[in-house]
């Protein structure tokens, strides 16, 4: 059996955990970190091959939430940030574009892929300067926020919405500025702010694809009242901001600083109460005694790890819904004609839910004259066989892009249940958590399931939870 005084053991090595160990560090506190894979940072994973930059998690963070930049500004890394690279025309969406469905038996088959003879071709009215692509991108309205419009005029200028539409928006503009008066889902937040009619179409059209790019959910089982304030950038800060090598730097400095609390291939089985300290369970190896823990894993795990230690706290964990997701890096040495702009959010019943123009949207990630796509899937292709989600991802740039050449490069991740879904009710999940926490002052959670899913709310989590720890400990 392990023993130590004072120590606080940190269950899960993701971005959260990693924070929580890195505050507890910085104030003097004795920490380990317990991660059961034999790999570091979670959801974050960047890797360098062939000068591409893949990221398989997330490839930025909101410049608005303080957390992530103050961390970097901790460790070292405030000269590595940088922001988007500009571009013209701001977000687009896919409108009235189609995906189209594959079998294993296309990738075998050599035969071209669905939409091999819509290639952009000239646009003869401007010379041939431009290029047409099989589908419509069109740009948000400007001043759109996550759930709905700040602004009038570009949404009755914007091509997405019909007569019909913008005609029910100036009826219901004057309660526009009404937040949600009560927990309810989004969908049904837009039907009574704009009406039936525009609510809809608004929840049809923008809503719903960025939802599910953002959360992986649907606006009709997401709450419409948000965890946390989405926070100010300064003025003229990019939206959203990286690190010059990717997400995996953060990680790979906070490793390198934390190194000798790191334990992993250590997956704990069972938390016990010892005393007024926690005795965790190992798969291999003795107990380890603490004087405080935090669970930094995800909520559902976190749910299966107390449930006999307290079932009450237990219990809103495991009824916090989860979703799973799948990108797709694609890498051209040679770049095929694409549109202007970062890339685009997808929707309507297509799988697909968006598409990253990668070396667009950020410096150095790819080489000069290369390009760089990342697809992001959800819940229906989470199981699916890489051929199979591979022969998915080709189709979808054919058919949308025109792009038809193999890629020379592909990486696919699959983040099984990974995204919290903050469905009707999640706030007061939360609140039966805090009051059931409150009998247990040595003990935290951290993660993506309680506050924010960004890079931010994360490490403010685990921040958040090492100052927990520190007040009990005293």
């Amino acid at each position: 059996m392990t023993t130590s005084s004072g120590l606080t053991a940190i269950i899960g090595g993701g971005i959260a955990g990693l924070s929580a160990a890195w505050t507890l560090q910085q104030a003097g506190r004795a920490c380990v970190v317990l991660e059961a894979s034999d790999r570091w940072g979670g959801a974050i994973a960047s890797e360098r091959v062939d000068g591409f930059l893949l990221e398989g998690g997330p490839d930025s963070f909101l410049a608005g939430k303080p957390a992530a930049v103050e961390l970097c500004r901790e460790l070292g890394l405030e000269g590595e940030l940088i922001g988007t690279e500009p571009q013209p025309g701001g977000p687009r969406l896919l409108h009235r574009g189609h995906t189209r469905q594959l079998g294993d038996a296309l990738i075998a088959s050599g035969r071209p892929f669905p939409g091999s003879d819509t290639r952009p071709q000239p646009d003869q009215r401007e010379g041939g300067s431009n290029q047409r692509w099989p589908c419509h991108l069109q740009p948000l309205p400007a001043g759109w926020r996550m759930l709905a419009p700040t602004r009038l005029g570009p949404v009755l200028r914007s091509p997405l919405f019909s007569p019909a539409v913008k005609a029910a928006v100036i009826w219901h503009w004057p309660r526009t500025a009404a937040p949600p008066r009560e927990d309810e889902t989004v969908a049904a937040y837009l039907e009574r702010r704009f009406g039936r009619h525009a609510g809809r179409a608004f929840t049809q059209i923008i809503v719903q694809p960025l939802l599910a790019g953002v959360y992986g959910g649907r606006a009709d089982c997401l709450s419409a009242v948000p965890p946390s304030a989405p926070g100010d950038r300064p003025s003229g800060a990019p939206i959203f901001m990286t690190l010059r090598g990717g997400m995996g730097t953060l990680v790979a400095k906070l490793v390198e600083r934390l190194q000798p609390c790191l334990r992993a291939h250590s997956c704990v089985q069972a938390i016990a109460r010892n005393g007024a300290g926690f005795r965790l369970e190992l798969e291999q190896g003795d107990p380890l005694d603490a004087s405080s823990l935090i669970v930094a894993a995800p909520a559902w795990r976190a749910a299966t790890l107390l449930r006999d230690f307290d079932a009450e706290l237990a219990a809103p964990l495991a009824s916090i819904p989860f979703s799973s997701s799948v990108n797709v890096n694609l890498a051209y040495r040679t770049a095929p004609a694409l549109p202007p702009g970062h890339g685009f959010l997808a929707g309507g019943d297509s799988d697909l839910q968006a598409c990253t123009f990668a070396h667009q949207k950020f410096s150095g990630r790819a080489p000069a004259g290369a390009a760089l796509l990342r697809l992001f899937y959800g819940e229906a292709l989470a199981e699916a066989a890489n051929a199979l989600i591979e022969a998915h991802a080709r189709a979808d740039v054919a058919a949308i892009l025109g792009v038809t050449q193999p890629p020379d490069l592909v990486r696919i991740r699959a983040c099984r249940r990974a995204l919290p879904q903050y469905t009707v009710g999640h706030n007061e999940r939360v609140k039966r958590l805090l009051a059931a926490l409150e009998r247990y002052p040595r003990l935290a959670l951290a993660g993506n399931a309680y506050a924010g899913v960004g890079v931010p709310d994360c490490i403010a989590s685990g921040v958040a939870a090492a100052a927990r720890i520190t007040s009990a400990l005293g």
